[in-house]
């Protein structure tokens, strides 16, 4: 998504009522990048506390991602890419399993930052392995919002559209039970680095 550090400002809407804010900061790590997403949200009942880690190769495959949620009890779900072993080990709560390491794969987040790299044609449809399945990226036809083009997604499984605009997910919408859970970018925030003080 850039180059440099940044933070992507997001309103959540659940059913057309204002549902939340989420954030999403993105910096470089090594020739890879490291995204954190955390969200509030509290609509549909209960309030809940997300973030989403990941850490991801110079491809944009996934060495590392942790989801952490919180509402009336938390839950902790990690998975890393431990290639030197050849494994890819997944943990939730005190239960961790060991897959094997075949290919590189995708979590959600990188997935979502790895959409402005994807050569696709409206129609045309491209496979990721995640662990324990694949995610289906379906280009659609490109939409015209307020004069700016956006190319436009449809994610499997979890049927979500994602809109991006000069390479950036400025909306993405899901089907929750009988209505609609949107995200729309607010705004972007370039990270100053830290002054180091002697």
């Amino acid at each position: 998504m850039t180059e440099h550090p940044a933070t992507y400002r997001y309103r959540y809407f659940f059913a057309g009522e204002a549902a939340g804010e989420g954030r999403l900061e993105v910096r470089p790590q090594g020739r890879g990048v490291r995204a954190v997403l955390t969200a509030e949200v509290h609509l549909p009942l209960p309030k809940t506390r997300q973030r989403w880690q990941t850490e991801t190769d110079p491809e944009g495959y996934s060495l590392y991602f942790s989801e952490r949620v919180e509402a009336r009890e938390a839950r902790l779900f990690t998975v890393e890419r431990l290639e030197a072993e050849g494994v890819v080990l997944v943990t939730q709560g005190k239960e961790s399993l060991a897959l094997p390491y075949l290919t590189p794969y995708h979590d959600p987040l990188s997935l979502l930052l790895f959409l402005p790299r994807l050569e696709l044609l409206p129609g045309e449809v491209a496979r990721f392995p995640m662990p324990g399945g694949r995610a289906y990226v379906e280009r659609l036809s490109d939409l015209e919002v307020e004069g700016r083009l956006r190319r436009h997604y449809r994610l499997r499984p979890g049927l979500t559209l994602v809109q991006l605009e000069e390479g950036l997910p400025v909306r993405l919408a899901q089907q929750v039970g009988d209505h609609v859970f949107e995200a729309v970018l607010e705004g972007v925030e370039e990270v100053r680095r830290r002054r180091r003080w002697v």
